[in-house]
């Protein structure tokens, strides 16, 4: 997989072709849909996230895209991010079906991602984990206490696998500082109030108890450089930039400056 620094990746725009269904869970109304991309010209299906749905906006889409480039950045698998072209024609093919009002009040760039096709399905919370999966869970914990995540949770774990390989997704409510739903003025020293939603994350319980040492994962934090947030400001859409980007990596580089107190916090808190 490669990182956005890569000098070979290029973020898909996909012309929307054609809308299946609706998604029967999420808050977003995620849609499946077909759609060919501008640059390689291949046809896929994706999942788009309309722009006016519910608590969707340039701000959420922004989080998305962003969150998704942190996790592809650092070697996590996170389901392909895309910017969906929605236009007027593709947006009448919809009417009187569903996605129809979402997608005619969503005309232009939307947030989507590359449908990952069957085999995958949830996890079931505390199950057995083989080895690989317990990598990739120990990773995806690391990563939403980073980014604030509080919305992996038990009850909603926004992430599927075929057995070996879990695909995470769902972003839009990451950087919890941003929205005030995650206060904390030194991210690197996790706190009581940081233990609520924490202790709510999917894999906590199935960490906890258990010795594990982050190490590796808060090492590679170096390659969130410069480098990458001048090519993720590139990849952004110019209306979807708002002050909160700064804000963002601010936060991060704090925490990133803070790392070995950081290491010490998240490895004390599964003891």
């Amino acid at each position: 997989m490669l990182r956005i620094t890569d000098k070979e990746y290029f973020l898909p725009i996909i012309e929307a072709l054609q809308g299946f269904s609706e998604f029967g869970t999420g808050t977003t109304k995620p849609m499946l849909i077909r759609g060919v991309c501008r640059t390689t010209h291949e046809k896929s299906d994706y999942v788009v996230k309309y722009l006016n749905s519910p608590r969707m906006s340039f701000e959420s889409s922004c989080r998305e895209l962003l969150a998704s480039f942190i996790a592809r950045e650092l070697g996590l698998n996170v389901a392909e991010p895309a910017l969906i072209n929605v236009t007027s024609n593709f947006a009448d093919s919809l009417r009187g079906k569903e996605g129809f009002n979402n997608a005619i009040n969503s005309i232009g760039l939307n947030y989507g991602s590359k449908f990952f096709g069957p085999g995958f399905m949830e996890l079931i919370h505390k199950q057995h984990l083989n080895e690989e999966q317990l990598v990739q869970a120990k990773q995806i914990f690391a990563l939403d206490i980073f980014i604030s995540n509080a919305d992996r949770r038990i009850d909603k774990q926004n992430m599927l696998t075929n057995g070996t390989k879990i695909i995470i997704f769902d972003h839009e409510l990451a950087f919890g500082f941003i929205m005030d739903i995650i206060k904390n003025p030194t991210p690197w020293i996790i706190g009581e109030s940081d233990m609520i939603w924490i202790k709510n994350h999917f894999f906590y319980s199935t960490l906890k108890g258990n010795e594990h040492n982050f190490i590796t994962f808060v090492e590679g934090l170096y390659v969130l450089d410069d480098n990458f947030w001048e090519k993720a400001n590139s990849l952004i859409p110019n209306e979807w930039k708002t002050g909160q980007i700064s804000k963002i990596r601010q936060n991060l580089m704090d925490l990133i400056n803070n790392r070995e107190i950081f290491l010490n916090e998240i490895n004390r808190l599964i003891l």
